[in-house]
């Protein structure tokens, strides 16, 4: 009887994860297999098997190489900005005496707004018929989308956007560090600079690391607002990994896209691993 009971139990689990288990199978294995197999034929109607060799296509396309380097290059000057820029805005929020509400709401008003809205604002603001070339350029309007600033601008727009997260993250550390550590501090005759490195910086290890994983993966997502703002064809200067990956699968080149999407999924996941490999390794020093 028992065990019939649990012959039945056991039945009606399978039954309730059956749901699961196909979606898992139709949305993540059969698709993960699928790409496998594109990434090494020449293409889907002969079908020949090509090796390695849409790998080595992509990583010899300019278009690839120009990509990563873009990707690359936002990555380096936006994480450490999207860390620094949030950390002295939640430490100038802590000494606050006065409208720390407003402050708190014009930091975190990003989070809350639509992709879709934001980028429209955005376009009426550095657009080529945009405020500021009606303000300050008016003679003469420069099309910012085109020029070298692009980069400038999806960088102002990541910080915008991102950094009220981070502040509050940062808000959140700074609370939990006890006041007495910084009046024994100057006690001893410890600084501001030296209270900040020795104390701040020390107990904020664990939310610096934090926010450093998160602005890196949040850069490597901005490519939906320099999308929806310049297109799959931007400038040169702002043509992103996302953009040689969308471009391929517009123009129904499944092979390289494959090749490329198992190039840099590795790539990022091992960035990723050792950053929790040196965050260990920092936590045990201190």
């Amino acid at each position: 009887m028992r065990a019939a009971k649990r012959i039945k139990g056991e039945g009606v689990l399978i039954l309730l994860l059956l749901p699961s288990a196909a979606g898992l199978f139709m949305f993540y294995i059969a698709p993960f297999v699928i790409s496998i197999y594109n990434a090494v034929i020449d293409n889907p109607v002969t079908k020949n098997f090509v090796g390695l060799k849409n790998f080595t296509d992509v990583l010899g396309s300019e278009a690839f190489r120009m990509a990563a380097g873009n990707t690359l290059t936002f990555m380096i000057i936006c994480v450490p900005l999207n860390m620094v820029l949030p950390l002295v805005l939640a430490m100038l929020l802590t000494r606050a005496k006065t409208s720390r509400g407003f402050l708190w709401l014009i930091f975190l008003l990003p989070l809350v707004i639509p992709s879709g809205s934001m980028v429209f604002f955005w376009m009426k603001t550095f657009g080529l018929n945009g405020w500021i070339n009606a303000v300050f350029f008016p003679q003469a309007p420069a099309d910012w989308a085109n020029t070298s600033a692009a980069r400038l601008i999806i960088v102002f727009i990541f910080l915008w956007k991102n950094a009220g997260y981070n502040m509050v993250l940062f808000l959140a550390g700074l609370n939990m560090i006890p006041a007495e550590y910084y009046e024994c501090a100057a006690i001893e005759g410890a600084g501001a600079w030296r209270q900040f490195r020795m104390i701040t910086i020390v107990y904020l290890a664990p939310t610096l690391f934090l926010t450093f994983i998160m602005s890196f993966i949040n850069s490597f997502k901005a490519f939906k607002e320099i999308y929806m703002l310049f297109g799959g064809y931007p400038h040169k200067s702002i043509y992103m990994l996302q953009h040689f990956m969308y471009n391929q699968f517009s123009a129904a080149n499944y092979q390289k896209l494959a090749a490329s999407s198992y190039i840099v999924t590795p790539a990022f996941v091992a960035i990723v691993f050792a950053l929790f490999v040196l965050q260990r390794k920092i936590s045990e020093n201190f």
